[in-house]
């Protein structure tokens, strides 16, 4: 194992320093200029004082600097903090002040959001580009008055932190999940021997480099090995774009959440084009894929294969993986373990147990030292000696784990647990149905009653007795007492998890105004 995540790009570079590790905007980065132009930010932030341990915050879309920063990070042992860069101003200001970061590096594009907040940034600011907050200084000039030298401190070790991502707040708010770069090392290692990944793959990365699947989903595996990332910009990727990123560079890999795969599924223009290019695997997560997008992606793309993956941005980000001669037999499983990650179950009686129904524990090399800062947070999440992930599963003899939902989407009627993903996979077959989600609203009676929020597509006519028809394959009680047909898209976070907490309130007060209406 490497000592530190900066060995990775200097090893690369000395092996094939020409290259092309990375194109972005239609401009190619070489092993070795990346190398230099890291080396020279990694001087130029120790120039400024910046020291091993401090917290840099970026918040960046995606561009050539941000991968310069990451690996600059890692020289220097200073702590990256990527903040998610869909984030408005307070939300910047809360990850800041958590971590106690004292340097933010910025863009353009962050002036309008930053702008009400501005007194509440640390006072060193570095922007990639002109910049309308105060005292901002060019990233490009600091770069240029620094040396392409190593820095004059001792190299960060495995166990240095060296990345905090913050969550998504699916479940409330976000807390930052410290890694160390043994733990990054480990995430990215894996993948290699697991997805049979080589020097001449090429991956069309979508996901911003602000997220957990950004770095640590196939760039830093193929960077180990001397491969090419083709780096999408931030927002506005349609599948258009996407498409003719993987026909343009002739991208082997890209990551595709549920949201796009379905919009992909509904675009034959598309698919045609796809059909006459090299892209082999597909890959997703944030949320499972209903069985239904499966099974057209199979048909619709015979050469490729949809590898459907599980994780967290508590690290392994891929914990899982259905490998593609899986992908029939074990339709709708989020896979095995990846080949560093142990799971198992907590049945409801608090037992452990390798297969079985209940919340899905992880074991892993790559998996995070704490949730910094909180540490009654850590010692919850790590009860019992496992990452206990709030995912509901279950994993069947021959090791396969199938998600089911959260712990706080399960919905108790009537005392009987009713898991709403099997419910979704349902109402998903209905023709029309763009969006599903159900979830569980308070009641007099039972509970708990279960609720089904569909979003038609558009090109037919969904109603709620379709969607009711459809859900009579279940036992009484876990049939919807209620659809609500809705026009507006499901609410999610930015890594395209539904945000349930939300969508719950919602439901409630819509039923509630039927009432009363």
């Amino acid at each position: 194992m490497l000592g530190n995540v900066f060995t990775l790009l200097d090893k690369m570079a000395g092996y094939r320093p020409d290259a092309p590790a990375v194109i972005f905007d239609g401009e190619p980065r070489s092993y070795a200029t990346m190398r230099e132009r890291s080396l020279r930010a990694a001087n130029a932030l120790e120039g400024l004082g910046i020291v091993p341990g401090d917290r840099v915050a970026v918040f960046l879309p995606n561009c050539h600097e941000w991968t310069e920063i990451f690996f600059a990070s890692a020289a220097l042992g200073v702590v990256c903090v990527p903040i998610n860069v869909l984030n408005m101003g307070p939300e910047v200001v809360g990850v800041i002040e958590d971590c106690g970061a004292t340097t933010l590096i910025v863009d353009p594009t962050a002036d309008t959001k930053l702008a009400d907040v501005a007194g509440e940034l640390p006072q060193r600011l570095i922007s990639v580009g002109p910049s309308e907050l105060a005292g901002a200084l060019s990233y490009e000039d600091l770069l240029a008055a620094a040396t392409d030298s190593l820095p004059s401190v001792p190299a960060p070790r495995p166990e240095d932190l060296f990345m905090i991502f913050y969550s998504s707040g699916t479940t409330g708010k976000p807390k930052g999940a410290a890694h160390t770069h043994a733990g990054v090392l480990w995430n990215a290692y894996q993948q290699i021997p697991d997805f049979g990944l080589t020097a001449e793959d090429r991956y069309l990365a979508v996901p911003s480099l602000s997220w957990a699947a950004g770095f640590h989903n196939l760039i830093l595996p193929l960077w180990w090995l001397g491969g090419m990332t083709v780096l999408m910009p931030t927002g506005g990727a349609s599948i258009e774009k996407i498409v003719a990123g993987v026909r343009d560079y002739d991208c082997t890999h890209t990551f595709l959440v549920p949201t796009l795969l379905k919009q992909l599924m509904a675009a034959p223009e598309q698919l045609e084009i796809l059909r006459g290019t090299n892209l082999r695997w597909v890959i997703s997560g944030a949320e499972p894929v209903p069985v239904s997008v499966i099974e057209q992606i199979n048909a619709e793309l015979p050469g490729c294969d949809i590898v459907q993956g599980y994780g967290m941005s508590e690290f392994p980000t891929i914990a899982t993986a259905l490998q593609p001669h899986e992908a029939i037999p074990k339709v709708g499983s989020a896979g095995r373990p990846m080949s560093i990650t142990q799971l198992a179950v907590r049945r409801s009686d608090g037992a452990i147990e390798p297969h079985g129904e209940g919340e899905v524990l992880v074991r892993s090399l790559a998996t995070m030292r704490e949730y910094y800062g909180q540490p009654e947070n850590t010692r919850e999440a790590f009860t019992d000696g496992w990452l206990n992930t709030g995912d509901m599963g279950e994993i069947d003899a021959g090791g396969y784990l199938t998600i089911t939902g959260r712990t706080k989407d399960l919905i108790i009627s009537g005392g009987i647990n009713i898991y709403p993903k099997e419910i979704e996979d349902v109402i998903y077959r209905v023709e029309g149905v763009a969006e599903a989600a159900v979830v569980g609203v308070q009641d007099e009676r039972w509970g708990e009653i279960v609720v089904a929020v569909v979003v038609p597509d558009g090109s037919a006519s969904v109603t709620e007795e379709a969607v009711r028809e459809a859900c009579t394959c279940f036992g009484k009680h876990k049939q919807p007492k209620a659809v609500i047909l809705r026009e507006e898209p499901l609410p999610r976070t930015v890594t395209q998890k539904v945000l349930k907490r939300e969508l719950r309130p919602w439901a409630e007060a819509f039923l509630a105004a039927a009432n009363d209406a």
